[in-house]
C-alpha cells in the first residue's frame, strides 16, 4: 500500500485489517476492495471483478457492505449518448481510521461497562 505506515499492531499480529472486519462486520475480502480502492483512482464493478476474479453479484453485494458501513461511495458517471454507470471511490483513510477508533472506544466502554455490572 502507498504511503501507509506498517499497519501491522504491535500487540498480538493483529492488522488494521482485523479491527476493520471486527468492527464493521466485514469479511476479508472486502477490506481487500477497500485498500485497492485506496491505492487506485474511481473503479467499476467490472473492473474490480476483473481484479479479484470475483462474480458480479458478490463484487456488488461487497461493494454494498462497503458502503453501508462508510468505507466506499459511489459516483454516477453519465454516458454521453444515454445512461450511465456507477465508479466507486474509497472513503479517505483518516476518516475510517476516525471512525474505526470511535467503535472500538464505543465497544470498549460497552464492555467495561457490562463487566461492571456483573
Amino acid at each position: 500500500m502507498k504511503n501507509f505506515p506498517d499497519l501491522k499492531a504491535p500487540y498480538g499480529g493483529a492488522s488494521i485489517e482485523t479491527v476493520m472486519n471486527c468492527m464493521f462486520g466485514l469479511k476479508k475480502f472486502e477490506t481487500e476492495i477497500y485498500f485497492e480502492l485506496v491505492n487506485r483512482d474511481a473503479l467499476t464493478v467490472n473492473e474490480l471483478v476483473r481484479k479479484f476474479g470475483k462474480d458480479r453479484s458478490t463484487m456488488q453485494r461487497a461493494l454494498r457492505n462497503l458502503i453501508v458501513a462508510g468505507m466506499v461511495y459511489r459516483e454516477q458517471k453519465n454516458i454521453k449518448n444515454g445512461g450511465y454507470y456507477y465508479v466507486y471511490n474509497a472513503a479517505k483513510f483518516e476518516d475510517v481510521k476516525d471512525t474505526v477508533k470511535t467503535s472500538v472506544k464505543e465497544w470498549a466502554d460497552a464492555v467495561i461497562s457490562w463487566i461492571e455490572s456483573l
